[in-house]
């Protein structure tokens, strides 16, 4: 409960206190006669409670300071401190209570014997007459209305304290409160919703039999003084109890107001404290940040010789305004005595709020071309230039590139990409792209458009491209379609090619005279109660050569993966690929590709951790480079078969501070096939050991050594030795 509704409360027991209900006449020029709370105004007005402002207005609308509730709080108490006092209830009641015992003790003088000890005789003996038992009745039901109409009263005022009490409660509860000023016409509202439901209330009461009239009709023995005679004392002890509670309602508010006055300065204070708190944050983003890492190894293998090389990364990060950053990069690689240096990175990006939200300057990776038709320019990496953006209008977006490819070209390359989305369903995309050699006119235009959007959960693209290298060539075109779409929990995709024969942008099929192609997939998770099964499934086809040409043929491929985890105490994986192809003309065979793989890998408790791992591959997926293997490409499915199997173990512990990593793994390979025509025999099995030793000062700061030994199980046991160490810094 608020500071308003708190207020509310006082007035509300001010104004039931006082008995007068008349009319008075608004003294504010600003409160017209037919506004809603003009007689609440105007009472409020005439008790005194409120006062206008020096100009005659009242000022409803405006919001209530905390010197004005003062105020308020002040005159109301002090009223309703005069009104209990203005009642003149306890003399009226002493007077009366010494008329009766003047009374009852005339009539006891009469009796000749003091009434206490009569009553208490009769009652001793039982011998009470029929007229003292209908006394005692109807003393019991005077008792009874009086004490039920006074419990009533009394329970509305400690409902009211415990309200308060309520509040005090959740003030203490919340760390921080915000104390709201309420508008007069807010506490005018208030005030006359609680009065309407008084007025209701006494109104109801009055409608029923007064107590007096209830005793007095239902016992004929008594008469209406001997009825107020027995109320006269409940009645003075029930106000004795009102006065009390009233007081320590009073006592309530003054500690609740002086509690506001705390929470307000506390709340003064975390206001400083906060806008120090974003002061310093608004500081420290502004301020320039450096990071970045140095690593330096060394490595020897056997018949080799050592090789020391540092490499390293720094970033400097800027905030010059709230809506712009900027970021500095530069990455290297240093040989030591020889002086070889490779700069592998470099460049400065601006990101900002602008129309132009981002531009890159420096060395461009094909990671940043993605804004930009991959079918009209080629995703390859720049060795210099820049890439922006430019936010035109809502949804329409300007992708501007310029670079050179390498330091000894003579040719800067460029391209403009227009993006807009019209909606979620349909979006277009419009690429263009020269080359600029130096002191020539530009040459090597493409151009290309592109759809986009997804309808009815259908995500999809359309792409037309046209390479003008030779303005004079035909069939210099290519047009994709993509399309994706999951029915839960199955994903499914397919793509579509069709590749003119003169088009050499970027060409999309494995064949050289091959003019379309078509790729689709599935894949879903299964959730099989105990475990999960992962399907996964895909086949292309890519033909349309004509009879003429140089690489005839087709590729019909197709690949298929399952895979599984359970729990045999320990995760173990199970893992399985088949891979079907054949390329070429009809004469020719499915070459295949099978794999079966069994693994367990565990991360335990108390820094151990270990896993284990088996496969079989019969013509084993391999490029034959660090490329990954294609099984589109049939000269990717080789010959080979053979076994694989290994195991690692490593233990982790915290050493003073420091953190020691223990690891090692060992690697098998037994060779199955293909066997040597003269000896069949296939290749010599060979074993692999690695042992790494990682001690990190910090999380930063990391020191690694290493050695490995590859052994191979010929005639004659040949062992290979490698040593490595490593420093590496982050920060």
């Amino acid at each position: 409960m608020n500071m308003k509704k708190r207020l509310a409360l006082v007035l509300v027991l001010v104004l039931m206190a006082s008995a007068a209900t008349t009319a008075f006449a608004s003294p504010f020029a600003d409160v017209p006669a037919d506004h809603w709370a003009y007689d609440s105004v105007a009472e409020l007005a005439a008790a005194g409670l409120i006062e206008g402002y020096p100009d005659g207005t009242y000022g409803g609308a405006r919001m209530m300071t905390r010197y004005e509730a003062a105020m308020v709080f002040a005159r109301a108490l002090n009223r309703l401190e005069s009104q209990i006092a203005n009642n003149n209830i306890l003399p009226e009641l002493d007077k009366i209570k010494a008329e009766l015992m003047a009374e009852i003790e005339a009539q006891m003088a009469a009796a000749g014997k003091p009434v206490v000890e009569t009553v208490e005789t009769k009652v001793i003996e039982q011998r009470i007459d029929e007229q003292a038992l209908a006394r005692i009745r109807a003393n019991e039901v005077a008792v009874e209305a009086l004490e039920g109409d006074m419990a009533y009263l009394e329970a509305r005022m400690l409902g009211l304290i415990d309200g308060i009490r309520h509040d005090l409660s959740k003030l203490d509860e919340q760390e921080v409160v915000v104390v709201e000023q309420p508008s007069m016409d807010e506490i005018e509202a208030l005030i006359a919703e609680r009065v309407q439901e008084a007025l209701l209330g006494v109104a109801s009461g009055v409608k029923e039999t007064t107590i007096v009239e209830r005793v007095v009709s239902t016992t004929p023995e008594l008469t209406r003084t001997d009825v107020e005679l027995i109320a006269e004392a409940l009645i003075r002890k029930q106000v004795q109890e009102l006065d009390r509670s009233v007081q320590e309602n009073r006592d309530l508010i003054v500690g609740l107001v002086d509690w506001v006055d705390e929470l307000d300065t506390d709340v003064t204070v975390l206001k400083d404290d906060v806008a120090g708190l974003k002061t310093s944050v608004a500081t420290l983003e502004k301020a320039p940040v450096l990071s970045g890492d140095q690593k330096l190894e060394g490595e020897y293998e056997s018949g080799g010789s050592y090789a020391f090389t540092q490499t390293g990364n720094l970033n400097l990060n800027l905030k010059p305004s709230d809506t712009t950053k900027v970021r500095a990069f530069f990455g290297w690689e240093l040989k030591p005595f020889t002086w070889e240096q490779t700069i592998k990175n470099y460049g400065v990006e601006v990101t900002s709020d602008t129309p132009v939200s981002r531009l890159l300057v420096g060395r461009i990776a094909n990671t940043n071309l993605a804004p930009f038709s991959n079918y009209v320019l080629p995703n390859a990496h720049y060795g210099f230039g820049g890439v922006a953006k430019v936010n035109i209008i809502d949804d329409l977006t300007l992708d501007i590139f310029g670079a050179q490819s390498a330091a000894a070209s003579n040719n800067v390359r460029a391209a403009l990409a227009l993006t807009y989305e019209f909606m979620p369903e349909l979006g277009i995309k419009l690429t263009g792209r020269t080359d600029k050699p130096a002191g020539a006119m530009f040459e090597n235009y493409a151009a290309g458009i592109g759809l986009f959007g997804t309808v009815a959960g259908i995500k999809y693209t359309g792409d037309f491209a046209m390479d003008f290298i030779d303005e004079k060539t035909e069939d210099n075109f290519i047009a994709v379609v993509t399309a994706e779409t999951k029915f839960d929990p199955v994903t499914v995709d397919v793509k579509g090619i069709y590749e003119a024969s003169k088009y050499a942008i970027s060409q999309q099929l494995l064949l050289g005279d091959t003019i379309f192609g078509v790729e689709g997939g599935a894949k879903a998770g299964l959730d099989l109660g105990g475990f999960g099964l992962n399907l996964a499934g895909r086949a292309y086809y890519e033909g349309g050569a004509p009879e003429d040409a140089v690489v005839g043929g087709t590729i019909l491929a197709f690949k298929a993966d399952a895979s599984t985890t359970f729990d045999l105490g320990l995760p173990v994986t199970l893992s399985a690929r088949y891979v079907g192809n054949k390329t070429g003309d009809d004469t020719a065979e499915f070459k295949n590709n099978v794999m079966a793989k069994l693994a367990v890998d565990q991360d335990a408790d108390y820094g151990l951790r270990y896993g284990a791992n088996a496969a079989y591959e019969k013509n084993v997926l391999d490029s034959g480079t660090t490329a990954a293997a294609n099984w589109k490409n049939v000269k990717h499915i080789t010959e080979r078969e053979e076994f694989r199997a290994g195991a690692n173990v490593g233990y982790g512990l915290d050493w003073s501070g420091a953190k020691v990593d223990l690891d090692y793994a060992a690697a098998f390979k037994l060779p199955l096939a293909p066997k040597d025509p003269v000896t069949e025999k296939a290749a010599d099995m060979t074993l692999g050991h690695e042992v790494t030793v990682g001690y990190g000062f910090t999380k930063n700061v990391k020191l690694t050594l290493g050695a490995t030994v590859d052994m191979t199980f010929a005639e004659e046991l040949q062992n290979a030795f490698g040593y490595n160490a490593a420093l590496k810094v982050t920060f």
